[in-house]
């Protein structure tokens, strides 16, 4: 990274690849520039992995060297909630993974529930299943 430190930009992304975990940005407050291929940051990529990329039209914060005048070399932190994209649950008791389709996990820690909804087929493999 150099000694010259890191640039913080928020941008729309314009379009996905979902081979590469990759996406480009556009930049409106750059004249609309448009990154380069930038890889999307996320909890683990050896033994555990975590698979998620951002939908095109959504707004993310990347990482830039500081002297990356292309936005060549860079990083999609994440997305974030604004007041055109709400959170779906205001509780800070509530962790919830909400599907485009209308399917969620959700759970509560302070009541100890989980709900698991799904639109479509519901598929649960194990060695063994336990259904209390």
């Amino acid at each position: 990274m150099g000694t010259n430190g890191v640039q913080v930009k928020k941008g729309i992304v314009s379009s996905v690849n979902p081979e590469n975990m990759s996406v480009r940005v556009t930049f409106e407050d750059a004249d609309d520039n448009v990154s380069a291929e930038l890889p999307v940051l996320n909890r683990g990529s050896s033994g555990n992995k975590d698979y998620w990329l951002p939908d095109v039209g959504e707004q993310v914060v990347c990482l830039f060297e500081t002297n990356d005048k292309n936005m060549s070399s860079g990083w999609i932190v994440g997305s974030y909630f604004s007041d055109g994209a709400k959170p779906q649950v205001q509780d800070k008791d509530v962790r919830r993974l909400t599907f485009s389709d209308g399917s969620y996990i959700e759970h509560n820690r302070n009541t100890h529930e989980m709900t698991i909804k799904c639109v479509g087929h519901l598929q649960i493999t194990g060695a063994k299943v336990d259904i209390n």
